[in-house]
């Protein structure tokens, strides 16, 4: 009787690698420097306007990714392109905005009213507010991490985006609360250089998000 050929082993599902998302996303930066910045600097200057950002700062954000996605693809990409999200899914990129927003609104008032209350406290109260403020900033930056690229770069809706981060976050709590901290520090570290260096952190800091949604979370993105 021929023997039977040993069963494939299933595929492992990749790790997170912070390291290897860090320098793709730094090579990525250098090989397109002057589109990355100059596009985010549209995106952050069009999403910061007062009440009209919240209108139009999820189709450029949108607009943003799908560059950065083009380009870690090897594919063409031009400026105007970080208007795109106007074009094909405006109300998506609207709606993901809004609900991003309600969260973040949801978690941090209550945050805030504890903060100043816990302030009539002396020394003790401050720090355990500024403890709570921390966590809630880290639980949020990890839950929301990957929503606006899964909205942006799939069919998923809004909504469905908010509950896919929040099950993959709680399915990979310890390395996506690292990747949302590292991301926010590489974000931030350009304020040390005048606020300047920042033109280059933060878009660098969504390259990575992009990168890491790519090569971690889709080969790991949790089931409907």
């Amino acid at each position: 009787m021929t023997a039977q050929p040993p069963a494939a082993s299933p595929a492992v599902p990749p790790k997170m690698e912070l390291g290897v998302y860090v320098s793709k996303a730094w090579d990525l930066m250098k090989a397109n420097a002057l589109l990355l910045i100059v596009t985010y600097l549209i995106a952050a200057i069009l999403a910061g306007i007062p009440l009209v950002g919240l209108i139009i700062g999820g189709p450029v954000w949108f607009g943003f990714i799908r560059i950065i996605q083009k380009r870690y693809k090897g594919e063409p990409a031009e400026i105007g392109q970080v208007f795109d999200g106007f074009k094909t899914d405006f109300s998506k990129g609207l709606v993901t905005m809004l609900l991003l927003l309600a969260v973040c609104l949801c978690v941090f008032i209550p945050v805030i009213i504890a903060f100043i209350i816990l302030n009539y406290i002396p020394c003790l109260g401050t720090v355990v507010g500024m403890l709570l403020y921390i966590c809630a900033a880290l639980a949020v930056g990890a839950t929301l991490y990957f929503v606006f690229p899964i909205a942006a770069l799939s069919e998923v809706a809004p909504v469905d985006a908010i509950k896919k981060g929040l099950k993959f976050m709680t399915a990979n709590m310890v390395p996506v609360v690292l990747l949302a901290l590292v991301t926010g520090l590489i974000a931030m570290a350009g304020i040390v250089a005048c606020g300047i260096g920042v033109w280059f952190t933060a878009p660098m800091a969504i390259t990575i998000t992009v990168i890491a949604y790519n090569e971690w979370y889709l080969p790991n993105a949790p089931a409907a």
